[in-house]
């Protein structure tokens, strides 16, 4: 009874998560609503700027001045108001925030037009400031989590890790393997009309379809539309929709992106000569992808450029050169389906692929085999090489020795053409690829590393201490903007990797362990960083999901621009999803969460290298004050205001 009570808390622990965090929403909806009906502002509009650090707000937090009522983020910006109001509400320099630049004395000096609105500034630098980036000018501040709930969540942090954890040695076999039962699963496919649904050769370009549209909608509306990207859903849907969704997807449904993913459609249908059903001939090369780059290193090799490009560039405002970075993934994918067998850039190259193949190790979901003896027996190996009934697997997967998430597409060609009926879809707690000892690899340990210091490399950006950064390495080396930029990215992203490599040593020192060399220390341990990066990519990207991304409904209606209103909602304002305490809560929830899973994780992949109880426990200590500095590091960012260049979205 205790280990079927443990198994079904585990296997609904995802969803248990997910009701907590949207009774939170609720519970702030509802204290918004009431906190507004309190003040005696129920005839506040329903959206407004906080005339404090500028973000788009819902009823709630309000102030009346000269017969007008404010709405505000926070209880801060509140305050702040109320003490000088007309600091607030007198127009002023946007470059500067001086007041009183309007009088008659400044109209006309130093004024420019843009988007019908003439703007005044208290001088021509700063004319030619707002000349340079208009858009840029008209962000807002997102005030970090309050000190209080800053040193409540380290204190909370410190409590799990020495309290409840890491005191208790993990258990370790002989051979150095974890021990243990494998956790519960609930197969989908066991359910009749679902099996039949995915079976059918038009579920997946339907799917598919649906998302070309979107992708169809970026292209052109980047390409032909308003480069303003207030006035262009280009920006937001990539950058804010689907980036930050993509990361929610992928912690409850997998690899469901890569079963719809429009760039792979595409190429796919273009080599394969048919829209649906199963790839009878092709325009494709077939040549084998070079065995030297069978790994994962192109990938992230692109994702660092990638980041590099988005947030050096500024490419995140600019509709379209968004369109462009779009127009290029579809352009590889495209090239490499003409020329390489299968899908061998989804396997290697796609960098949206193999960051979410690293995160979807700890995905709830899984393509597995039921049985393991069935595929041992079967001389087809249908699954593997395809039959009448479907495709082979796009990345080489077989089905029998298949152990991890990393690699499978979630393409459901298997489910067609297993002659044996032996394929599951299987519900799993999070974390259960990584729950027993798996085959590590040297390129999967880097890139999970590489998005441990890319996560915190974006949030970083948004704060005032990457500019002093920034500044202090442009004073020195005098070589401009991008090249301060360039040697800033590539500071940040050595500092937690050197950090967790000296802490990889210390710990292969304590444990004294004879046989087990650092390189092996340095690999298994990455694993445990996933969880981390993962819950702190969620809560930093819940900030523009939540409270940037229903401006999407409106701009679905004119997505270019132009003045039209194709759905009705064109004129639209809508409130933020929920509110800034609520989501400071959401934010610490979600690094408390991913710091628990990667002390269990950390723990788990001790127990699968060490022989002897003792050198486990010696050589976790490191590793926890690393799991430690790398949450309060998440802890920290979440801290810091950071300036929301969405807001002009």
């Amino acid at each position: 009874m205790k280990r079927m009570l443990r198994e079904t808390f585990s296997l609904s622990f995802p969803y248990l998560f997910a009701l907590v965090v949207i009774g939170l929403m609720v519970y702030g909806h509802l204290r918004s609503t009431a906190r507004s009906n309190s003040r005696g502002a129920a005839s506040a509009p329903a959206t407004a700027l906080d005339p404090v650090c500028g973000m788009t707000v819902g009823k709630g937090i309000s102030a009346e001045h000269e017969d007008a009522i404010f709405l505000f983020c926070t209880e801060q910006c509140r305050d702040m108001f109320e003490i000088e109001p007309q600091l607030y509400v007198a127009e002023g320099c946007l470059v500067c925030k001086a007041a009183g630049v309007s009088t008659p004395m400044a109209v006309g000096a130093f004024a420019v037009t843009w988007q019908g609105d003439t703007y005044h500034f208290c001088s021509e630098e700063h004319r030619r400031d707002f000349r340079a980036d208009p858009a840029g000018q008209f962000m807002h501040t997102m005030w970090g989590i309050p000190e209080w709930l800053y040193y409540a969540s380290i204190a909370v942090v410190l409590v799990i890790s020495f309290g409840l954890f890491e005191w208790r040695s993990p258990r370790t076999s002989p051979a150095g393997s974890a021990q243990g039962r494998p956790s519960a699963r609930l197969d989908l496919l066991r359910w009749r009309p679902f099996k039949a649904l995915l079976r059918h050769p038009m579920t997946r370009f339907v799917t598919q379809l649906a998302f070309l549209a979107a992708f169809i909608m970026v292209i052109v509306s980047g390409l032909f539309g308003d480069q303003l990207p207030g006035k262009n859903v280009a920006p937001l849907l990539t950058w804010t929709v689907w980036w930050g969704g993509l990361i929610l997807l992928i912690l409850y449904m997998g690899k469901a992106w890569c079963y719809a993913c429009p760039w792979n459609a595409i190429a796919d249908w273009a080599e394969g000569l048919r829209a649906w059903g199963r790839r009878k001939s092709g325009l494709s090369l077939q040549l084998k992808w070079p065995r030297w780059m069978r790994n994962i290193w192109p990938a992230t090799l692109l994702f660092i450029g990638l980041t590099w490009i988005e947030l050096g560039f500024g490419v995140t405002m600019s509709p379209r050169f968004t369109a462009w970075l779009a127009l290029g993934m579809l352009g590889m994918a495209f090239v490499c389906a003409f020329i390489f067998d299968r899908k061998a850039f989804c396997r290697y190259g796609c960098l949206v692929g193999r960051v979410s193949g690293m995160y979807a190790l700890f995905a709830p979901v899984e393509v597995r085999a039921r049985d393991k003896d069935v595929c041992r027996s079967c001389s087809s190996k249908a699954c593997f090489r395809g039959s009448e009934a479907g495709d082979a697997c796009p990345t080489f997967e077989f089905l029998g020795s298949m152990k991890q998430n990393t690699y499978c597409i979630s393409c459901m060609e298997c489910v067609k053409t297993c002659d044996h009926d032996n394929v599951a879809l299987n519900l799993r707690p999070w974390g259960a690829d990584l729950e027993s000892p798996i085959r590590p690899r040297s390129d999967e340990a880097y890139l999970a590393l590489v998005m441990l210091a890319m996560t915190g490399f974006h949030g970083l950006t948004m704060t005032a201490s990457w500019r002093r950064i920034v500044d202090w390495i442009e004073g020195v080396y005098a070589g401009g903007e991008i090249i301060s930029f360039s040697l800033g990215m590539v500071l940040i992203m050595l500092v937690p990797i050197l950090m967790y490599a000296g802490l990889v040593a210390i710990s292969r020192w304590m444990a004294r362990e004879p046989g087990v060399g650092y390189r092996d220390y340095f690999i298994r341990y990455a694993y445990a960083v996933l969880p981390i990066a993962l819950f702190y990519h969620l809560a930093h990207n819940a900030e523009h999901l939540l409270m940037e991304g229903q401006k999407v409904v409106a701009l679905v209606s004119d997505p270019m621009g132009h003045g039209w209103n194709l759905f009705g909602t064109a004129q639209w304002e809508l409130a933020p999803l929920v509110d800034l305490p609520t989501l400071w809560i959401i934010q610490v929830l979600c690094v408390l969460v991913g710091h628990v899973y990667s002390l269990w994780v950390a723990r788990r992949m001790v127990a699968g290298l060490f022989q002897t109880r003792g050198a486990a426990l010696r050589s976790q200590l490191p590793m926890l004050v690393a799991m430690i500095l790398f949450s309060l590091m998440s802890l920290w960012l979440l801290k810091q205001p950071m300036q929301m260049r969405s807001s002009a979205m």
